[in-house]
Order: structure tokens, then sequence, then C-alpha cells
């Protein structure tokens, strides 16, 4: 659902590099009488020890972040290796919470943002905890045999919810510096844009908006062959020109393959344009660097009856009913004053309230 960054990747391959180390010391132990439960949470721990350990060396800069993944992933490590430890499960069902409850709070207070390789890690983590809280053999009758599988029943099915819900929310309400969200994979540019770029950026804004003007009436753009792509019930509408889709202009401000427009109770109002490429994976050309950068949609959920649900949970689940879909790498130039920008991925809803309203 998300972009991999570069800079956490390295997270990812410390744990494909933690796999097979932790199986091979569960080999050359061979523990006896020991739950396949319990060894499997004991590889699951060792991975995301190795995760918050692989993400040390990219958040050097950030010395409390960088402390407590170094605390984080020694426990989950040290942790990993005690399992015959009688009170192994209730040490590692309490560090799993914690950690999971204290990322939570790390990113609604905006200390970090939601990104993939934490929520993989995170659902890695909430695996290993109902591993952890499998009730054993022998515990028939036991108080513990009965918490347990009341924890298990309850409290992880709960923290599960919770921790994708807010990732979710979190990540729509607040997208990062370059406006993406959840489900939108921007292209590759360099951090901050050179004055060339900045002054090619407004170049294709000015060109964009000349361009377009005679669309700010409706009429004129159903008459060159643009057609609503949604439901008119939603706050802003997308026009497509099947024969500019098809014809493969890329980046022609004279003929971009939609137009944006607002469903204001005054009518359809042009916000603005939007250029499309003909294949999934294809980025367009890209003058203005992180001002202009393309973005590609992935993980949309259509019901028949429309755009019922924008974007896929970070589970990757869509709502029966719904099909998911991808859409090939688009650039907009927004014509009204945007928060988010003149090209960013989306237009910002209180721009089109203030339309409505106005």
């Amino acid at each position: 659902m998300f972009d991999i960054a570069r800079d956490h990747a390295i997270g990812i391959y410390a744990a494909l590099v933690a796999l097979p180390m932790a199986l091979l010391a569960l080999e050359l132990r061979r523990p006896r009488n020991v739950p396949g439960t319990v060894l499997g949470a004991s590889v699951l721990m060792a991975m995301s020890g190795a995760i918050h350990l692989g993400l040390v060396w990219t958040h050097l800069d950030e010395s409390i972040t960088a402390a407590l993944f170094v605390m984080n992933g020694l426990a989950y490590l040290v942790l990993s290796q005690l399992y015959t430890w009688r009170r192994w499960r209730l040490l590692s069902a309490g560090l799993i919470t914690s950690t999971l409850l204290g990322y939570l709070a790390y990113i609604v207070l905006g200390l970090d943002t939601p990104d993939q390789v934490a929520v993989a890690t995170k659902l890695l983590e909430l695996t290993a905890l109902g591993l952890v809280l499998v009730p054993l053999r022998g515990e028939a009758g036991s108080p513990h045999r009965t918490m347990r599988w009341t924890a298990l029943g309850v409290a992880v099915p709960l923290l599960t919810v919770v921790t994708t819900a807010v990732v979710w929310i979190d990540d729509l309400a607040r997208p990062d510096a370059q406006h993406v969200h959840a489900g939108a994979v921007l292209q590759e540019t360099n951090d901050v844009p050179t004055a060339e770029q900045v002054a090619a950026a407004q170049k294709l804004s000015d060109e964009t908006a000349t361009a377009i003007a005679p669309y700010r009436d409706w009429h004129n753009a159903w008459a060159a062959g643009y057609r609503p792509g949604g439901s008119q019930a939603m706050p802003s509408t997308h026009w497509m020109n099947q024969r500019y889709v098809d014809a493969g202009y890329v980046m022609d401000p004279r003929h971009p393959q939609g137009l944006v427009y607002a469903n204001s109770k005054h009518g359809p109002v042009l916000l603005g344009a939007m250029f499309q490429m003909q294949r999934l994976g294809q980025f367009g050309p890209d003058p203005g660097g992180p001002l202009t950068a393309w973005h590609q949609h992935q993980n949309i959920c259509f019901t028949p009856f429309g755009l019922e649900f924008s974007l896929m949970t970070p589970t990757s689940t869509c709502p029966l009913g719904a099909i998911d879909i991808s859409a090939p790498a688009m650039l907009h130039v927004w014509i009204v004053d945007n928060p988010g920008g003149k090209f960013a991925v989306d237009i910002h809803a209180k721009v089109v309230k203030q339309i409505d309203q106005g």
C-alpha cells in the first residue's frame, strides 16, 4: 500500500537476514517440549528486533528515536532467545504491547509518520503477540489459561483494529511534506528544487492555466470530449477525455487527459487539470523536480455504485463487494489556491467547501 521509503528499507533487509539466523539458532539449540507457537513467536520477535536495530543508523540525527530503537531492538533479540524462561510469555506480551502503544503515541503526537516498513513491523508484532498468548498444554484449569484465551480473543483483535485505524487515519489526515498519502506512490526527485526547477514549474503552471481557461465553462469541456469519471455526489470529480488518453499526450497543457471540477451547488467549477501516463509504473517528465513529481494511485477501492471507499486499509483490504484498482501515474496542476501547492496530489477539502458555499 505504501511505497518503501529509502531510509527505512534497511529495516526490511535486517529482517530478512534475521529470519534464517533465528531459524538456525532454533536448530542448534534443538529445544524439546517447546510448543510451535512459542518458537514461532521467538522467530518473529527476533525479526522485529533486527528491524529496530537496522533503523538506528538512519535515525542517528534523532537521538531519542535512535535510543528507543536500540533499547527496543535489544529487548526483542534477548527475549526471543529466552523462550524457556518461566516468565518469558508475560514479559514478551508486555514488551510487544508497550511497543505497539508507544508507536501509536509517537505518530499521534506527530513525532513520526506512518510508513510501509512500520506497518509491516506492527503486523508482525501483532502476530507474535497472538502466538505468545496461545495457552499451552497442561494449563487446563489454570486461571492463566482463561486469561490468555480472553486476551487472545479480545485484546489482540482490539489492538489490531486500533493500530491499523490510527495509522490509516493519521496518514490520510496528515500527509507528509510532499503531500503523499496512503496509496499514492511519488516519483523520486531531489529534495530541494533548484532555481531552474522553480522557474520550470511556474512555466508549466502558467501554460496549463491559460490552456484550460475555456473549460471554466463546463459546456466547453463537454464539447471537447471530456466526460465525468465519477459520482457527481462527491465533492469533486475528474472529467476524462478518452481521445487524449488514447493519443498518449505527455504533459501537454493543450491536451490534458483530465480536468477536475468541484461539484458545487452552482454547478461544476474548474479546479485544475490532470496529466496522465498510459501505463502503470511509467512516470512522466519532471521539469520542476520535487515541485512537479508525478504520483501513482495504488489500492483504490471501487464498488458497483462508484468510488465508495477511496483507499484500502493499511492491511490491504477492501470492503466486501469492492474491487482493488491502480491508476497510471498522474500530475495535477491546480488553478485555484490550494494549501497543498499547485501540483499537490489532492485538492484540499476546504477549497471545495469554500467554492460550494460561495
